[in-house]
């Protein structure tokens, strides 16, 4: 057996992961180039400070004003504090702190063009070679890259200072790069505002698809859930056979239609449980399989009620009905109870069928049952008393009637027999034939057999009267 899995759990399910998924990817989305864009924007500006730099330090240099650029430098890393700019030659060594530069000017003129200047830089530096640098003065471009240092982030950039044809009457031609401009900026503040934009979607995210989820869980609850649970119980109701619950939808949606179907449905089944009142069992199951007749070994009951005609002459029809319907009820019972199936009600007379195995031995205890109830209480039935006749051989049963009307049933010569047997017999009287009395001969007590002569039939039959069974058990 399949494990239950309540519809609301799924459908919770689904909501939680559509919303998680969905809005999870478009907040990550949109978070993530939000970051991107300010990482594109911030190497952007700070390739446009160092093209607008470049061109600043090499203005000042064309004229050999030194100083320019270097006081250059240092106001800008006052007035910013987190942006430095160096200018080192190819070699590595910051520009400024020695006069080779000036040496080698004055060396490719042939005369001193240029005085040798005091220092300009308090310390030396050297940079270190890394595969950046290294790039950048070999590809002759520029490198742009990021490290931390003390828990901070900087972005780097390497933009090489060409040697130009105007440049190299002064610098020569035997060298392309002149130096490098070397910019540091602190970024901390961007990659803290990309964790916070982050921070900020995972918020977002962590608030929205539960309420969402919730919102939308009650919704398919009131709209979907909650009227398809109650389908079920106004299902489940007529499956144990209440057939005044009815769907109380008022949405007008498809579930409204569905509703208005299922007590549609509801009410057929309540009318054609009404009708199954009045046909008999096997026409039920011929309907279920789609038979249209076969030849079959059954045994037929008989029943009628004696002096009925006298009886109801003599009483009112209401009393009449009553009683009548008591002693039918009585037998039906008695007739399932025994497996038998009540065929059909003519009148007073009762018509019923066993088949299978001990079909006949069924057929007589039904019978004994009858007349012992009865004669038990005959006030219970106001006095009547009925006459039983059996007979067991092979009928056609099968689909009798026209297209409009009609009825599965037996027919046959042994059916005609059962209902003269029960015609012959008095009051509390059972009558059997020989093919019904054959095979339980060791187990009934019965008076016979009697020549009885009956319409339709050359030769008397063989009848016998059943009185008990031996040892008082079936």
């Amino acid at each position: 057996m399949r494990r239950f899995v309540p519809l609301a759990w799924k459908v919770n399910l689904i909501l939680v992961c559509s919303l998680a998924l969905g809005i999870g990817a478009a907040i990550l989305y949109l978070a993530f180039s939000q970051n991107r864009d300010l990482r594109k924007t911030n190497a952007e500006n700070l390739q446009r400070q160092s093209e607008i730099l470049y061109q600043s330090i090499k203005n000042a240099m064309l004229p050999g004003e030194a100083p320019v650029a270097v006081r250059l430098f240092a106001d800008i890393r006052l007035a910013t504090g987190s942006f430095e700019i160096s200018l080192f030659r190819a070699d590595g060594v910051e520009a400024f702190s020695d006069n080779m530069t000036i040496e080698t000017v004055n060396a490719n003129l042939g005369k001193a063009m240029f005085k040798p200047k005091p220092l300009l830089m308090t310390d030396r530096r050297v940079i270190a070679r890394d595969a950046n640098f290294t790039r950048a003065v070999q590809e002759r471009r520029t490198v742009l890259y990021q490290v931390r240092e003390e828990g901070r982030r900087y972005a780097l950039i390497y933009k090489t200072l060409l040697n130009l044809p105007k440049c190299a009457g002064c610098h020569g031609s035997t060298h392309t790069v002149r130096g490098v401009i070397h910019i540091r900026s602190d970024v901390s503040g961007e990659l803290i505002q990309q964790r916070n934009n982050l921070l900020l979607a995972a918020a977002i995210f962590a608030v929205l698809v539960p309420l969402l989820a919730v919102l939308l869980a009650r919704y398919l609850q009131t709209t979907l859930v909650q009227p398809v649970r109650h389908l079920g119980q106004v299902c489940a109701g007529v499956r144990q056979g209440d057939f005044s619950v009815r769907a109380r939808i008022r949405s007008r949606d498809e579930i409204g239609e569905l509703g208005e179907t299922v007590n549609e449905m509801v009410q057929g089944l309540y009318e054609r449980f009404q009708l199954s009142k009045f046909v008999s069992g096997s026409t039920l199951q011929s309907i279920r399989n789609r038979e249209r007749g076969a030849k079959t070994a059954m045994t037929l009951f008989f029943s009628d009620v004696r002096s009925f005609t006298a009886y109801s002459e003599r009483h009112p029809p209401e009393r009449v009905v009553e009683a009548l319907n008591r002693l039918l009820n009585a037998q039906t019972e008695i007739i399932h109870r025994n497996g038998g199936d009540v065929d059909k009600f003519v009148g007073d007379a009762v018509v019923a069928v066993f088949s299978g195995e001990g079909r006949e031995r069924n057929a007589c205890r039904s019978a004994l049952e009858i007349q012992a109830e009865v004669a038990r209480d005959p006030g219970s039935y106001d006095g009547l008393q009925v006459g039983i006749g059996l007979d067991s051989g092979e009928v056609i049963l099968g689909l009798v009637g026209s297209e409009k009307r009609a009825d599965f049933t037996v027919i046959g010569d042994h059916v005609n027999t059962a209902a003269r047997l029960c015609a012959a017999a008095r009051p509390g009287m059972v009558l059997i034939t020989e093919s019904v009395y054959a095979p339980l001969r060791g187990a009934l007590r019965a008076q016979g057999p009697a020549h009885l002569k009956v319409k339709g039939k050359a030769e008397p039959l063989n009848v016998y009267q059943v009185l008990a069974w031996k040892g008082g058990k079936a």
